[in-house]
């Protein structure tokens, strides 16, 4: 089925999201202010964001990160990071290339792990979060629809009957993704 949501609209929810656990105004969430650094985000509101997206919206948010994602894909951490610590051009590029969109300006070799999720914006949450409903299923289990509709909760359900889709786990759509990036890239990923 095809995604319902407008990206604009996912990055709406996730700015009013981020208001509501930050305690700030939507006007305060823009595009390109980092969560942590900018708008002064802490591990536990990260949490309760992904409590509230998961639950306003009915999708499982991904647990794990891309660089978790990229060390279990190529079998071991060994080709993510460099000698003092910094992530390789080859976990740069794959993060780049992900869901989040990250820019050259925000993610290059070098940087540390914790930097990297410093750099996050609401912008790169509402790209994921909206490419997580581009995994709905191709028709419906109750009916055999094949159209998706925003059920007035927020939530996605099939059109001809209302019942409930489900999307995509945000842990698969991650590890889809980082294994198309390293396609893409020309990296052989292990067997097994």
């Amino acid at each position: 089925m095809q995604n319902p949501y407008e990206a604009d609209r996912i990055h709406d929810i996730v700015r009013e999201g981020l208001a509501q656990v930050l305690g700030s105004s939507v006007d305060e969430i823009t595009a390109d202010a980092t969560l942590v650094s900018d708008l002064g985000a802490e591990s536990l509101d990260l949490v309760e964001f992904r409590f509230e997206m998961e639950t306003k919206l009915g999708v499982a948010l991904p647990k794990s990160n891309v660089l978790d994602q990229l060390a279990s894909a190529l079998g071991g951490s060994e080709q993510l990071y460099d000698e003092r610590g910094g992530i390789s051009e080859l976990a740069a590029e794959v993060l780049r290339r992900s869901a989040f969109g990250y820019s050259e300006e925000q993610v290059h070799a070098g940087m540390r792990p914790y930097e990297v999720a410093a750099a996050a914006t609401s912008a790169h949450w509402a790209a994921f979060t909206h490419r997580i409903f581009d995994h709905l299923p191709e028709v419906c289990t109750e009916c055999a629809a094949d159209k998706a509709q925003i059920a007035p909760s927020g939530k996605v359900q099939c059109a001809g009957c209302g019942a409930a889709l489900e999307a995509a786990a945000g842990d698969e759509v991650m590890a889809e993704g980082v294994r198309a990036a390293l396609a893409a890239l020309g990296h052989a990923q292990p067997v097994g």
